[in-house]
């Protein structure tokens, strides 16, 4: 889990090394940077000078069951996967099935920040953790 919903909070930077993920949040007077290591996919749009972000969330299966609908549709969006396309590719059917299998067991899970204004992000790995930046 996240220390705080980064409410408000600037999305300062978001940079990938290797298969790791980094991201900075300005937040409460202090910048937080949040990792997710074993990045399998990232997926980011209208990024922009001045990113605010409505919340960052962590979805796992197992946290709640609300979040039953919603693993599916972040992994859709991630890998730009309509039902039209999983309906006429029964191969990407067939990933995304497997893709929700490993959510589903807890070996991947799914980032995202929402916005207030800018950048949308869904990210799919194995690991998250966050470190406080002196400024």
């Amino acid at each position: 889990m996240l220390s705080s919903t980064f409410h408000d909070g600037k999305l300062i930077s978001i940079a990938v090394t290797d298969d790791v993920l980094a991201i900075e949040v300005f937040a409460q007077d202090k910048i937080t940077k949040i990792q997710l290591s074993g990045l399998e996919k990232l997926r980011v749009t209208d990024f922009k000078e001045g990113n605010i972000i409505n919340a960052v969330r962590v979805v796992r299966p197992k946290l709640s069951r609300s979040n039953e609908g919603v693993g599916k549709s972040l992994m859709k969006y991630a890998y730009e996967l309509d039902d039209a396309v999983l309906e006429r590719n029964k191969k990407f059917s067939f990933f995304l099935d497997n893709k929700l299998k490993e959510y589903e067991e807890g070996s991947v899970l799914i980032l995202e920040i929402e916005p207030s204004y800018g950048a949308y992000l869904v990210a799919i790995g194995k690991k998250i953790s966050e470190e406080e930046i002196s400024i």
